[in-house]
C-alpha cells in the first residue's frame, strides 16, 4: 500500500473538490498534478467571471510516498505534521489571495478531526482574510464554510 491509496492523499481531496465545483457549474481551467506534486495553484475555476483559486493539502500520512522508502511506516505521528500541513496550506491562501485579489481563494482539507480543532482555532482570521474552507469527508462530501 502507498499514501495515494488512502482517502484522506490531497490528489482525492482535489478529486472531490472538482466534483464538488461542477456539479454547481463551475468550470475548471486548471488542475495540479499532485501524484508528480506539481507546484502551483491547485485548482482553478470560474463561474459567471467570478475566479476561485483552490490551495488543497492532504492528511499526512503513517506510510511514504516516495519511492525509496514507499509502504513504509515514517517515525512521524501524523497529528505532529498535521499542524505544520495546515500553517503551509494558510500561508499559500494569504499568497494566493494577495496576487490575486479580485479572485476567492479557497482551502481544502480532508474533514480530520486535527484540521477542525485548527479551524475552529482560526476561524475569525479565515473571515478576515476572505478564504473560504472545504472540508472534504472520506465519501467526498464537500462541508463549505464561507463564500464561493
Amino acid at each position: 500500500m502507498d499514501a495515494t491509496n488512502e482517502w484522506h492523499w490531497e490528489g482525492n481531496i482535489i478529486d472531490a473538490v472538482i466534483d464538488y465545483l461542477v456539479e454547481r457549474d463551475w468550470i475548471i481551467v486548471k488542475i495540479a498534478d499532485t501524484y508528480t506534486k506539481e507546484r502551483g495553484e491547485d485548482i482553478r475555476a470560474v463561474k459567471d467571471g467570478q475566479w476561485l483559486i483552490i490551495e488543497a493539502k492532504g492528511y499526512p500520512s503513517r506510510l511514504y510516498r516516495d519511492p525509496r522508502p514507499r509502504g513504509e511506516k515514517k517515525r512521524t505521528n501524523p497529528a505532529t505534521q498535521a499542524p505544520k500541513w495546515y500553517s503551509h496550506a494558510i500561508f499559500t491562501a494569504m499568497c494566493l489571495q494577495h496576487r490575486n485579489s479580485d479572485a476567492t481563494v479557497a482551502v481544502a482539507l480532508p474533514d480530520m478531526s486535527r484540521y477542525r480543532t485548527m479551524h475552529a482555532e482560526t476561524a475569525a482570521s479565515f473571515t478576515k482574510l476572505n478564504v473560504t474552507m472545504l472540508f472534504v469527508d472520506e465519501y467526498g462530501y464537500v462541508d463549505r464554510l464561507g463564500p464561493l
